[in-house]
């Protein structure tokens, strides 16, 4: 062993020391906060991993411009028979302000699809009164605004499934039913800054009574103040506030239920015919009709990556982690590459466009299951 001098011995001696009690010293800090009786430690509740699942209950909203019409078309068809074809619901609920009678006379003898909308298995009117003011006495003057006090209220004394018209369900959400989680909602897909960080509020997913949802209701009655929608920022930020709270709110990527915003360059994405029409779009053709991205599984995501990286077609959407494809269309009119805006069977079976090719299977099955006439594909 080499001899060192003293002075080197009380240098390394002092070295040592200094290390031993940083390393006791860090040990103890990191120890003592993860006891559980530490009083500067926040204590959160433990989620109940054996709560009962969100129920399966799904919530549209119709209110009348005249309350002598109630009238429903096929876009409102695809998202309606969509939801009753994968989710499988106990019920599908329409909160609308419709009269009995008017209700009952369109599910007799109204338009073919207001037909086959309100005679499909499970679905019953819930009528509500057109919400008008708030307790503070501020007017709810919009239909956009009239549907947000509305999915609050029917999420937190029923919960469910809260859809737009315009969210067209992909595939079953059973999988954030049975989460654990009170609350599923998801992120909005935006494109310009100012629009980011945002929850979508097209698509809700609740247990009844959740503090979610019970806030909402509150706060569209505490704050609304005629702003166009203020209840996005209103979720938002309550989302994200009781986020803290395990097993109360779950925010899924955008993909989940927004894929692409409202902005023009996504609609046109979405919506514009890109490929050669289908050869046979009458919904009787021999293969499922799925888009490969709808299809993929872990067995061949490989190959599904070599094809994208050599021959990659930017214009398709990839729809594989999307459980409801909330499909913005305001701006349709201005879509154009010989789109005339309008969402009709044509367009759908023709399987040109991302947006009809993500809604076609759900049409297909319509049209096998007689609900849809053949003849009406020819």
């Amino acid at each position: 062993m080499p001899h060192l001098p003293s002075g080197a011995w009380r240098r390394y001696g002092t070295i040592l020391l200094a290390s031993a009690f940083a390393v006791i010293l860090y040990a103890y800090i990191d120890l003592s906060y993860s006891l559980p009786w530490n009083p500067d430690r926040p204590s959160l509740p433990i989620a109940d991993e054996t709560a009962a699942p969100i129920p399966n209950l799904v919530h549209y909203i119709w209110l009348l411009a005249d309350p002598a019409v109630l009238s429903l078309d096929f876009k409102v068809f695809i998202s309606v028979y969509s939801a009753h074809l994968f989710f499988r619901p106990d019920k599908i609920y329409f909160h609308t302000d419709a009269s009995p009678e008017l209700w009952e006379r369109t599910k007799a003898s109204g338009g073919d699809w207001s037909r086959r909308v309100l005679n499909l298995p499970g679905l019953e009117p819930k009528y509500i009164d057109n919400p008008r003011l708030t307790t503070q006495g501020v007017e709810i003057d919009t239909f956009g605004a009239k549907s947000d006090f509305v999915r609050a209220y029917a999420l937190r004394d029923l919960g469910g499934i809260y859809l737009d018209v315009d969210a067209i369900p992909l595939r079953d959400v059973a999988p954030l039913r049975r989460s654990g989680f009170a609350n599923v909602v998801g992120g909005a897909t935006a494109l310009a800054p100012k629009h980011t960080g945002y929850v979508n509020t097209g698509v809700w997913l609740s247990r009844p009574h959740s503090n979610l949802a019970v806030l909402f209701a509150a706060a569209m009655d505490a704050f609304y103040n005629g702003v166009w929608a203020i209840s996005v920022g209103i979720l938002t930020d309550l989302a994200y506030r009781l986020h803290a709270v395990p097993g109360e709110v779950l925010i899924m990527n955008p993909r989940a239920f927004a894929p692409a915003s409202f902005e023009l360059a996504d609609t046109v994405r979405l919506f514009r015919p890109y490929a050669p029409r289908f050869s046979q779009g009458n919904g009787n053709d021999a293969d499922d009709g799925l888009p490969k991205e709808l299809s993929n599984t872990c067995a061949d995501a490989l190959a599904w990556l070599r094809q994208r990286e050599h021959a990659p077609e930017t214009w398709k959407m990839d729809f594989s982690a999307t459980y409801v494809l909330h499909a913005f269309d305001d701006d349709a009119a201005n879509v154009g590459g010989g789109w005339d805006g309008k969402i009709t069977l044509p367009y759908v079976l023709a399987r040109q466009s991302n947006y009809a090719r993500a809604v076609y299977p759900a049409i297909r099955h319509a049209i096998k299951a007689g609900v849809i006439p053949v003849a009406e594909t020819t």
